[in-house]
């Protein structure tokens, strides 16, 4: 394939991958969001990302085949790299909050224990 050909390819996982994001980021920002939904989109956006990244493989090799794309290849560098590290970022949110709801949950268990009531005796 050209290199036009992959670049479409790629404005689309673009699209879907930007989407996928602004629904995990609208939810991370409720007050009570839903970890199951989160998990759910996080699996997505993982198998987005990977495909991507190959994508962005086979761009990437295409342009270093030129001798003379040193500026293309560093442009296309740098927006790959902003969609890495906002993966980066939503994934490490989403485990923050995973963990934090996990703490809550155990925390929570170990408060339902009903305990003896203790009687002092009284010395007359």
């Amino acid at each position: 394939m050209d290199v036009t050909q992959l670049k479409t390819q790629r404005k689309a996982l673009r699209t879907s991958f930007t989407i996928c994001a602004k629904s995990i980021e609208d939810e991370l920002i409720k007050e009570t969001p839903n970890v199951n939904q989160l998990s759910i989109w996080k699996a997505q956006i993982e198998d987005k990302f990977t495909r991507l990244e190959n994508l962005q493989m086979e761009i990437t090799n295409l342009i270093l085949k030129d001798t003379d794309a040193k500026r293309a290849y560093e442009e296309d560098f740098l927006l790959a790299e902003k969609y890495r590290d906002r993966f980066s970022e939503l994934c490490a949110q989403i485990q923050r909050l995973s963990m934090k709801k996990t703490e809550t949950k155990e925390f929570s268990e170990k408060r339902k224990f009903k305990l003896p009531k203790i009687e002092l005796k009284k010395f007359t």
